[in-house]
């Protein structure tokens, strides 16, 4: 019997610094917005007294589960997808169609990156904060283009090892059932 899902024969996955770094940072921020939300209910109404700027901090910490994830979705290859015409392809025209998207994934991040960082600069010549607790909000701006740019370059580094026949494991094409 296959434990954790895995297959019979199958090596178990080594895990990035990539999952070793990011991953606990997500976890962690979907801890804190949990206790946040819990402490607001509270607060709000067992005590009468809401805590002052919890929706700004709330979508600060979405923010950065979002974009902390964005990479390890990417290192899995865990994004939505339709694999209805994926799997008509055989050989290969699915190994082009693995390269194409791949190429389409990594430009498309770093372009978005980049739109980001361009917000972020815009915060920042402005001087923009957040209305209650006077955060500024360009350095999350920062934050999350340059772990974008780290989901552009997760996605280069999977055409890389594509185009090189290496051992990429496609974490996409396995069977997601999961564990028996």
């Amino acid at each position: 019997m296959a434990e954790s899902g895995m297959a019979e024969g199958e090596a178990p996955h080594r895990r990035s610094r990539l999952e070793i770094v990011l991953g606990p940072i997500a976890a962690f921020c979907l801890f804190c917005m949990m206790a946040l939300t819990f402490a607001t209910v509270i607060a709000r109404y067992f005590l009468n007294s809401p805590i002052a700027g919890d929706s700004e901090v709330q979508a600060f910490l979405l923010g950065l589960i979002i974009f902390s994830a964005l990479p390890l979705v990417t290192y899995r290859q865990r994004h939505i997808a339709v694999h209805a015409f994926a799997m008509l392809l055989k050989g290969r025209a699915r190994s082009l169609q693995r390269a194409f998207v791949l190429t389409l994934t990594s430009l498309g991040f770093a372009f978005i990156a980049y739109l980001i960082f361009l917000q972020g600069q815009t915060l920042r010549s402005e001087g923009i904060t957040t209305n209650y607790l006077n955060i500024p909000e360009a350095p999350f701006a920062y934050a999350f283009a340059g772990l974008t740019l780290v989901a552009a370059f997760m996605a280069g580094e999977l055409l890389y090892l594509h185009l090189r026949g290496l051992n990429s494991v496609e974490f996409a094409d396995k069977d997601e059932t999961g564990p028996e």
